[in-house]
């Protein structure tokens, strides 16, 4: 990596928002809920692309 890059990453000009989330990393409830988050919106995901792939809706058993 050259040295203009590394400062890229660890300085600059970035928008109040890649700020705000850069300080929310080093936070071990946030990055908890985001793990927990990405999770299950993963986990539905994969039930309703079975769902399809078999022919079942949302409400029926298997």
């Amino acid at each position: 990596m050259t040295s203009s890059s590394k400062t890229m990453i660890t300085g600059g000009d970035f928008s109040p928002r890649v700020m705000e989330l850069r300080q929310k990393i080093h936070d071990a409830e946030y990055l908890d809920y985001a793990v927990l988050r990405i999770a299950q919106v993963l986990s539905r995901k994969i039930v309703e692309d079975n769902d399809q792939r078999f022919g079942r809706g949302k409400h029926e058993s298997k």
